[in-house]
C-alpha cells in the first residue's frame, strides 16, 4: 500500500479510525454469538491500529465467537468481513501477521471449517457461471468465501486432508472453484457486470466480495481480472455518478435508499475519488482500508472532473433475463433458488449525463418476464445542487411491509425526455398488485416545485424539470414542500389515478433557457402530446407501452446494439471482451479475450478505437 497517493493513505486512515467507533458499544463479557460480526467488521480496524488488542483476542477465542452461515447459502454476506479479517492477519499467509493472536486464528480456521464442510458442494462448484443461487450479491459472497475457504485451509494440516460432507476434497473444490472465477470474470466482462446494477446496497456487497479476491487468491491470473473487472466498474460508476450520487437506472433498491444518503454511491467510491465537489466524511470501511488497489489515472480523471466530462448519453447492456424454464423453483437438483442467466440477453441500462442532472431508465423486452434484475428498479433523475434532491418513480409494493415490487416500469427515453408508466406484470408480483399505481417521488430538497396547466416544474440550483401525467390525472401524498431535512411528514409524492397512463419526465440544464425557470416552462407548455389508443407521441419519441417496441424519430429502439459499452469514455463490442476508457487524452484498455492472460495498458495512444473522451450530444431544447 505505500504506493497508493498520499492523499488516499490520509483517507484510508481517517475511515479506519471511523470505523472502531461502534466497537465502543461492545464488551466481551456480555457479547453473544450473534454479536461476532459486529466484533470482526469493527475489531479489524480496532486491531490494525493497536486498540483493545486483548479484549478483541478474547472474544475471538472464546467459545461464543461463531462463524454466521446463512442456512441457504452457507457463507453468508457477514463472512466476506471474516474472511477479509483471517486474510489479513492470520500467521501462515497474512500480509498484516501479529494483530491476531494464535487461538484466535485457530478458531478462526475451525469455524471458516465448519461451514465449508457443511455447505461447500463439489456439484454447485462445477455449474456453470450464468448458474446463479439466489440473488447476485449473496451468490458472489457465498462463491468467493468458498473459493478463499479452500485455498487456505487445504494448505493447513489440520484440514487438508479431511473431506467435506459431500465426498469431496479441499484441494479438488479450490480447483474447480479457481476455475469457476477465471472464466466467471471473462464472461461477465464481455456480456455485462452486474445483476443487481446501481443498487446502493447490494452491488456494494458483490464488490466488497470481489475485493477479497483481488486481495487474497494465490493465482496470479485470478487476481489480474479481479483488478481489471473492479476498474470497469469503477468506470462505469464514474460515468453514472454526479458528484458523489449515482444517476442512470438502478435494481433493487429498497423503499428509504431512493430518499436518504444511502442513494448516493457506496461509501468505498467517496473514499477513492475524495467525495468529488462535495466533502469527504470518513466512514468504516474495512476493503479499501486494508486494499493496495486504487483505480488507473483515467477512471480517477472520469471521478473527479465532473465539470469537464460535458454532456453525454450512456448505454450500458447488463444481465438479467432468465434462460427459458431455467427460473427460480424450477426443480433444480441444487435447490429452489438456482437459476439460470441467458448470457444473449440483457437490460440496456441508458442515461443522460450534464454537470447539472442525470436522468436514467431501463429498457426492457416486454417478453421476458424472468428476470433476475427486476425487483424494485429505479429510475428518474438526479441534481447536482443536493445530494438528496431528486425526482424518481416507484410502484406501490404489494405489501405495506414489503419492498419487493417486480418490472415495476416500462420506459423509453432519448436523451433529457423519459417516457414511462406502471407496468409490474402480476407473475411474479403477487396478485395483490395488480392494480398497482405509479407513484413519483419529489424530494423535500428541491428548490422549488409548482404546478402550471398540467404539468409539474421543478427548480433545483442550475437546472430545472418538469412531469406530465399524460392521462387520469394525479393526488399529492403529502403536498410537496420545501425542506431541508427529509422526514416521514416531508417525503411527496403524487399517485396517478389511472393504472396505464404515461408519464413524460423532461430535465433540463437553466443554461438552456438563459437561466429563466419562466422561459423553461412557456416553452415545454407549448409542445404538442398526442395520446390516442395508448400510443403517445411526444417530440421525437412514440411510446407503445409494452406492446410493441417505442420509436426514436421514428426509429425502434434497439435493446441490444452492437456495443455493449457505448459512451464517450468507455467502449467495448458486445461480447467481445476488449474494453476501451477514455477520459480527455487519460487511456485505459481492458483485454479480457485471451482467458491465460488478461491484459491491462495504461496510456496507450489514442486511436478510433477509443471513445472521445468528452461528451458531446446536445440535449432537447425546446421553443415556444
Amino acid at each position: 500500500m505505500q504506493n497508493l497517493p498520499s492523499d488516499y493513505l490520509e483517507r484510508l486512515k481517517a475511515c479506519m479510525v471511523a470505523g472502531t467507533e461502534r466497537l465502543n458499544r461492545m464488551k466481551v463479557g456480555d457479547s453473544k454469538s450473534s454479536d461476532s460480526i459486529g466484533w470482526v467488521r469493527y475489531g479489524q480496524p480496532s486491531l490494525l491500529l493497536g486498540r483493545r488488542m486483548d479484549e478483541i483476542n478474547a472474544f475471538f477465542e472464546s467459545d461464543t465467537f461463531e462463524w454466521t452461515a446463512n442456512p441457504k447459502f452457507g457463507f453468508s454476506l457477514f463472512t466476506v468481513s471474516y474472511m477479509r479479517l483471517y486474510a489479513l492477519m492470520n500467521h501462515r499467509t497474512g500480509a498484516m501477521k501479529g494483530p491476531l493472536s494464535n487461538v484466535a486464528m485457530d478458531n478462526f480456521e475451525k469455524g471458516m471449517w465448519q461451514v465449508a464442510k457443511a455447505n461447500t458442494k463439489l456439484a454447485e462448484a462445477k455449474r456453470d457461471v450464468w448458474d446463479m443461487e439466489g440473488s447476485e450479491n449473496h451468490h458472489l459472497a457465498s462463491k468467493t468465501c468458498d473459493l478463499l475457504a479452500t485455498q487456505f485451509l487445504r494448505h493447513i494440516p489440520e484440514y487438508a486432508d479431511q473431506k467435506l460432507d459431500d465426498g469431496s476434497t479441499l484441494a479438488q473444490q479450490y480447483e474447480v472453484r479457481r476455475a469457476y472465477f477465471l472464466r466467471w470474470f471473462d464472461e461477465r466482462a464481455k456480456h455485462g457486470q452486474f445483476v443487481e446494477a446501481g443498487s446502493p446496497s447490494y452491488q456494494g456487497d458483490s464488490i466488497n466480495a470481489l475485493f477479497n479476491v483481488h486481495d487474497f487468491a494465490e493465482d496470479e491470473v485470478l487476481r489480474r481480472k479481479a483488478e481489471m473487472y473492479l476498474d470497469l466498474a469503477y468506470a462505469v460508476m464514474a460515468e453514472e455518478t454526479l458528484l458523489t450520487t449515482r444517476g442512470g437506472p438502478k435494481s433493487r433498491v429498497k423503499v428509504g435508499h431512493e430518499y436518504d444518503g444511502g442513494f448516493a454511491n457506496d461509501r468505498g467510491y467517496n473514499v477513492l475519488f475524495n467525495a468529488p465537489g462535495r466533502t469527504f466524511t470518513p466512514l468504516g470501511e474495512n476493503s479499501r482500508t486494508t486494499s493496495d488497489y486504487y483505480p488507473p489515472p483515467a477512471i480517477v480523471s472520469l471521478a473527479k472532473d465532473t465539470q469537464g466530462r460535458g454532456i453525454y448519453s450512456f448505454t450500458t447492456r447488463w444481465p438479467g433475463p432468465v434462460m427459458e424454464g431455467k427460473g427460480k423453483r424450477s426443480g433444480d437438483p441444487d435447490g429452489q433458488l438456482w437459476r439460470t442467466l441467458n448470457p444473449e440477453h440483457s437490460v440496456l441500462r441508458h442515461g443522460f449525463c450534464t454537470p447539472n442532472y442525470i436522468l436514467g431508465s431501463a429498457g426492457l423486452d416486454a417478453s421476458w418476464l424472468d428476470d433476475t434484475s427486476m425487483g424494485f428498479r429505479w429510475q428518474g433523475v438526479v441534481f447536482a445542487d443536493d445530494p438528496l434532491s431528486r425526482i424518481g418513480f416507484e410502484v406501490a409494493p404489494a405489501k405495506t411491509k414489503d419492498w419487493h415490487g417486480f418490472n415495476p416500469f416500462f420506459s423509453v427515453q432519448d436523451r433529457n425526455i423519459l417516457i414511462t408508466q406502471k407496468w409490474a406484470p402480476v407473475a411474479p408480483n403477487p396478485p395483490t398488485t395488480n392494480p398497482a399505481h405509479l407513484r413519483v417521488y419529489f424530494s423535500p430538497t428541491l428548490d422549488d416545485v409548482q404546478e402550471d396547466d398540467g404539468w409539474i416544474f421543478a427548480k433545483d440550483g442550475a437546472a430545472f424539470a418538469a412531469l406530465k401525467v399524460v392521462a387520469g390525472g394525479y393526488s399529492w401524498t403529502p403536498a410537496w414542500k420545501h425542506a431541508d431535512a427529509i422526514t416521514n411528514d416531508t417525503k411527496a409524492f403524487i399517485t396517478l389515478k389511472e393504472e396505464n397512463a404515461p408519464v413524460i419526465l423532461i430535465a433540463s440544464q437553466a443554461t438552456d433557457y438563459q437561466g429563466s425557470f419562466d422561459a423553461f416552462k412557456t416553452a415545454v407548455k407549448a409542445q404538442p402530446i398526442h395520446y390516442a389508443d395508448g400510443v403517445l407521441r411526444f417530440e421525437t419519441l412514440t411510446f407503445h407501452g409494452s406492446i410493441k417496441p417505442a420509436e426514436v424519430n421514428g426509429q425502434p429502439v434497439n435493446l441490444a446494439p452492437a456495443r455493449g459499452y457505448d459512451s464517450p469514455f468507455i467502449r467495448s463490442e458486445w461480447g467481445s471482451g476488449l474494453i476501451h476508457i477514455r477520459k480527455g487524452d487519460e487511456t485505459l484498455i481492458l483485454d479480457f479475450r485471451d482467458p491465460q492472460n488478461p491484459k491491462k495498458t495504461r496510456g496507450a495512444p489514442v486511436t478510433d478505437a477509443f471513445p472521445p473522451g468528452v461528451g458531446s450530444t446536445p440535449p432537447v431544447i425546446f421553443t415556444r
